[in-house]
């Protein structure tokens, strides 16, 4: 029970790699909340965690909007009284050639993947730097390291979100505040399914695709860690390859 009494928000919870984490940070202990667009997705994992005696809150939350995220952090702390980890992990993936990208495609990637955390970490730090102690951790990508064809839009915005973590983590890490990346590697989710699908393209021979599940024990070692010595502004990669 490494995670006994502490309380977590996971955006992108419904499904995929934000489930599997909602529902293994409960198996550890956390109180969960859970949040994403779909409230069947984040209902059903709500429920799935409360039938095996966890505690477990399901709030539709769309982190493009600051008025909803700040509802998500004010629910939180009326139901349970504090926050301790935040998962960033609600993301999209425009895929196609850099030159057939629209307007749109970048407007949507980079509102979700970078204005979503901006805004879930603008409104949760105040509530950490009150207690004194906070764990935020990032969902990244290893083509936030290393660029990739037909993803301009995923890479730059996973670019920016490393940026991000480093300068949050220089800022906050004397208020007992710890942010991290974690970069899971090929993961099996509708996010990625034209990718699994046509594996080799992306090499799955030396970076084999996971199942969301196999991510849980690294988010778990990263929001167990404690937040006053805790690393910061590191990132801990589960890929196989330095490479995506």
């Amino acid at each position: 029970m490494q995670l006994k009494d502490k309380v977590a928000i996971i955006t992108g919870g419904g499904r995929g790699i934000g489930r599997a984490i909602a529902i293994g940070y409960a198996n550890e202990g956390a109180k969960v909340v859970v949040a994403a667009r779909s409230g069947n997705q984040i209902n059903a994992v709500a429920t799935n965690i409360q039938k095996q005696g966890g505690h477990a809150l399901a709030i539709p939350t769309d982190v493009r909007v600051k008025s909803e995220v700040e509802n998500l952090v004010q629910q939180t702390v009326d139901r349970f009284g504090q926050i301790d980890i935040l998962v960033n992990n609600a993301g999209v993936n425009p895929r196609g050639q850099f030159l057939d990208s629209t307007d749109e495609d970048w407007d949507l990637g980079w509102q979700i993947n970078v204005m979503g955390v901006v805004y879930c970490c603008r409104a949760a730090l105040p509530i950490m730097k009150r207690q004194r102690r906070g764990n935020i951790i990032n969902v990244g990508s290893g083509m936030g390291q290393v660029g990739h064809a037909d993803l301009s839009v995923y890479c730059a915005s996973k670019f920016a979100l490393h940026g991000l973590t480093q300068a949050i983590a220089e800022e906050v890490w004397a208020d007992g505040i710890i942010v991290n990346v974690l970069i899971p590697g090929p993961v099996k989710t509708e996010l990625s399914r034209s990718g699994w699908e046509n594996a080799d393209t992306f090499r799955a021979a030396s970076d084999p695709w996971k199942a969301p599940e196999q991510v849980v024990p690294a988010a778990i070692f990263l929001a167990a860690q404690p937040p006053d010595s805790g690393m910061t502004g590191q990132t801990v990669s589960i890929m196989r390859r330095n490479s995506p």
